[in-house]
């Protein structure tokens, strides 16, 4: 901590540039491993000063800055005291993020991703959208129009950012204004090509919304019509008969012979959660059986199966969902799966199978 303290006095703004310089390198090379992260979010008046330089005259400082930033927010303790201890932070943020010229956007995604990851700290990075109710609109703009920034950023951190928002209530709320239309202009993202950051994040978002039920009529209306967002991802380039085609989406039918599917079993995994939650209703299974759920999914767990054992979970996910589809309403006998009571001895074997897919789940 005395060492940070001798560092300070040459991280002011209006300190020699060399001497700046050398003090900022020893500081981002402190924030590589995770003793430096801790040491530097247990110092207030470094973590502002830090700050303060990410608007340095300097762009090589300023780059430097805000890269401290990025390895410190990555940690629990980073995020918090950055939240906590720096009141210049969101204006700062912002102000780079919804430029398009500014070259250090894509670096200040990262720290609104990392400092909205942590469930406990994710409603007070919601508060700033209550001061500023505009600047969710401005953000999904950013996101959703490709080429925003013409410095060369990309921008991709705000899907995952908005996955994290979407586990709180009033963040799902917010995202899913009726009127604003978040909800549905970053939902075609779930099969985004050039960004398994941006694709994982809209998809991430997709499954936080669909894992509450009071949103899922909404979900399966005419409005949003998720369904065809969630199954194209799982489709293959299988030739189905007209009987079948019939049901499904209109999006999901006659697909070209070189339909690809969604290569990382993460994300795939998420979709099939996205579809077991929309299972959890009377209403909801009937419609996913109505528009072809189940005959996707058939041609897909054959094509999981030859993906070889990295893919046990995923395979494990499609087998859920088939299993609630293709049993009749009489055999399920509740409307709404989420109100059943599970004996305790099948919570114990539940609890050890999700012990077991862990423990499966590649690195």
């Amino acid at each position: 901590m005395e060492a940070l303290k001798e560092f300070a006095a040459f991280l002011q703004k209006d300190s020699r540039l060399d001497l700046k310089a050398v003090a900022l390198a020893h500081i981002l090379s402190l924030s590589g491993n995770v003793d430096g992260r801790t040491l530097l979010a247990n110092s207030t008046d470094v973590l502002n000063l830090i700050l303060n330089l990410t608007t340095d005259s300097t762009a090589a400082i300023c780059k430097d800055a805000v890269l401290t930033l990025v390895n410190i927010s990555s940690e629990k303790s980073g995020a918090k005291a950055l939240l906590k201890s720096c009141p210049g932070l969101f204006k700062i943020l912002f102000d780079s993020i919804l430029n398009e010229n500014d070259k250090l956007a894509d670096p200040w995604c990262m720290i609104l991703c990392n400092i909205s990851r942590q469930e406990e700290l994710v409603e007070e990075v919601l508060e700033e959208f209550d001061r500023d109710p505009q600047k969710l609109n401005k953000l999904v703009t950013c996101f959703t129009r490709i080429g925003f920034n013409k410095a060369g950023c990309n921008l991709h951190y705000i899907g995952p950012t908005f996955s994290n928002f979407s586990q709180s209530a009033k963040g799902r709320s917010m995202i899913c204004d009726r009127e604003k239309l978040y909800f549905q202009r970053i939902l075609p993202f779930v099969e985004f090509k050039d960004s398994i950051i941006r694709r994982g994040g809209a998809v991430g978002l997709l499954k936080n919304v669909c894992f509450d039920s009071t949103q899922h009529h909404w979900l399966l209306s005419d409005e949003v019509n998720v369904l065809p967002f969630i199954l194209l991802p799982l489709a293959g380039p299988e030739e189905f008969d007209e009987e079948d085609n019939e049901k499904f989406p209109i999006e999901l039918q006659y697909l070209s012979p070189d339909k690809e599917r969604e290569d990382d079993p993460d994300i795939r995994k998420m979709l099939l959660e996205c579809l077991l939650q929309l299972c959890a209703t009377r209403s909801g299974r009937e419609y996913l059986r109505l528009r072809g759920t189940y005959e996707i999914l058939r041609e897909y767990h054959k094509w999981e199966v030859k993906q070889g054992d990295e893919c046990k979970t995923t395979l494990l996910a499609c087998e859920n969902v088939v299993d609630v589809l293709i049993r009749t309403e009489d055999e399920i006998g509740q409307d709404n799966l989420k109100h059943m009571q599970i004996p305790e001895e099948v919570n114990k074997q539940l609890e050890k199978l999700d012990l077991l897919n862990d423990e499966n789940v590649p690195q």
